[in-house]
C-alpha cells in the first residue's frame, strides 16, 4: 500500500461524487472495498454510520477514516486531498467556463438529465447500506420505525433525535 493508490483512489471517487452524500456510497464501496480491500462490507456500514453522525460530508469522513486506517495521519491527509481535488478543480473551471450560460436552456436540460441518474445512485446506496445495516428482525423495526416518523412528522422531529432515540432503543435491544 503507498500513498499514491490512496490518492488515486479517493481522486477517482471524487470525481464521481456528483450529489456528494449517498451518491458516494457506491463509489467508495466499489473502489475501497472491492478493488482494494482496504475495509470490509461490514467496516463499510460502521463507516457510514459514524460518518453520517460527524460534520462534513460522507465521502470525506470515509477518506479520513480509509486514509488513516492504511497509512496512518499522511494517508487520512493524502486521502483527502484526493477526495477534494476533483470538485475543487471541476468547480473553479466550471465556474470560470460557464459563468456567462447559466440561463442556457441546454444547461437546464443537463441538470434536468444528471437528477435521475443521482436519484439512482441514492437508492442503490440505501440498498447496500441497509443490506448490512438491517441485520435482523430488531434492525428492521427500528429502521421502519425511524422511516415512519420522519416521514410523517414533515420536518418537526429533528434527525438527531430519531438517531439518538435509535442508539437508546438498541442498547435495550442488543445491551
Amino acid at each position: 500500500m503507498n500513498l499514491f493508490d490512496l490518492l488515486v483512489s479517493f481522486m477517482i471517487i471524487g470525481v464521481g461524487a456528483f450529489g456528494g452524500g449517498f451518491t458516494t456510497i457506491p463509489l467508495i464501496e466499489h473502489e475501497i472495498v472491492g478493488v482494494h480491500g482496504w475495509i470490509t462490507a461490514a467496516e463499510l456500514s460502521e463507516l457510514i454510520a459514524i460518518a453520517q453522525m460527524t460534520p462534513g460530508p460522507i465521502g470525506l469522513n470515509a477518506a479520513t477514516y480509509t486514509g488513516f486506517r492504511v497509512a496512518g495521519f499522511w494517508g487520512a491527509i493524502v486521502a483527502m486531498i484526493g477526495y477534494t481535488l476533483p470538485s475543487i478543480t471541476f468547480c473553479a473551471t466550471l465556474i470560470k467556463l460557464l459563468a456567462g450560460l447559466t440561463g442556457a436552456s441546454w444547461m437546464n436540460t443537463l441538470k434536468k438529465s444528471v437528477q435521475p441518474a443521482v436519484a439512482g445512485l441514492i437508492i442503490a446506496a440505501v440498498l447496500m447500506y441497509g443490506r448490512a445495516a438491517v441485520a435482523d428482525i430488531y434492525a428492521a423495526i427500528l429502521a421502519v420505525s425511524a422511516f415512519i416518523v420522519l416521514i410523517a412528522s414533515r420536518d418537526k422531529v429533528h434527525p438527531i433525535a430519531v438517531i439518538l432515540c435509535g442508539g437508546v432503543a438498541g442498547i435495550f435491544i442488543y445491551g
